[in-house]
């Protein structure tokens, strides 16, 4: 698949998710390259910024590194078409994303394994595939290097005794990313073949129906953000108005070429 790099991510470069649900239906269907991570990651605008921050510059060389890097916000694209030689033809949703794995894997009844943010995800969503497996995670401050250790030893424990090919991660930025890259390293010695890790945040609630997604009107416009703002403004406020205005900088200093 091509590949264009922006704001130092190697973002996929394709009109619809099609050739990324077949392959990570197959995974593994082909080896890593040297140095490549069995990690499908979807950066929005907020994660792009916060990737950009110094306390995460080793976080964003590893998502860097990922098999999949996927264009998940509508600014994104459009930095792309205004720097010449790389353009991006659409935006490659999770939440579109993952509907469409699910409803393969589901048809299959596949084994999969999910960290989710509630019991009440799992629930509705072993509805559709009996053979999936889920955790959740006591909550639980990245600072608190025991706590986030444990969740780790969990997994890794569950995917030895029943190893799957496929390992949803629904606990946020950077929460999800960091225990992705925990138990790659855990399981690398192991006798299992490793798993695709798939950082899909809040898909999992808006395929289930436990958060609303935006009307395809905001979608198309890249407003999709502005819907999540007015449906819970207290906690998003801040990220969008405040934290997010970073992304005006850093999208000047990419189509300037610096």
């Amino acid at each position: 698949m091509k590949r264009v790099e922006l704001f130092g991510l190697p973002f996929i470069a394709a009109a619809d998710h099609d050739q990324v649900v077949r392959e990570v239906l197959a995974w593994p269907l082909q080896p890593l390259q040297a140095g490549e991570l069995p990690l499908l990651s979807t950066p929005n605008v907020d994660q792009v910024v916060k990737l950009h921050r110094p306390e995460h510059e080793l976080l964003r060389g590893k998502i860097g590194r990922a098999r999949y890097v996927l264009p998940d916000g509508q600014p994104i694209i459009w930095v792309s078409k205004w720097k010449q030689g790389k353009t991006l033809p659409a935006r490659l949703a999770g939440s579109d994303l993952f509907p469409a794995l699910w409803k393969e894997l589901a048809a299959r009844q596949a084994p999969v394994f999910m960290v989710l943010a509630s019991d009440a995800i799992g629930d509705a969503l072993r509805k559709e595939n009996a053979a999936m497996r889920w955790m959740v995670p006591p909550f639980y401050s990245i600072a608190d290097a025991a706590a986030e250790q444990r969740v780790v030893d969990q997994v890794a424990a569950e995917l030895a005794e029943r190893p799957v090919p496929l390992v949803f991660l629904g606990l946020g930025f950077p929460k999800q990313e960091r225990l992705a890259l925990a138990l790659v390293e855990r399981l690398k010695a192991g006798p299992a073949p490793m798993p695709l890790f798939l950082l899909l945040g809040a898909s999992f609630e808006f395929h289930a129906g436990l958060k609303k997604r935006a009307p395809m009107i905001f979608r198309k416009l890249g407003l999709e953000f502005f819907h999540r703002f007015l449906s819970e403004p207290k906690r998003m406020f801040r990220r969008y108005f405040v934290d997010d205005m970073a992304f005006f900088l850093l999208a000047f200093r990419e189509v300037r070429g610096r």
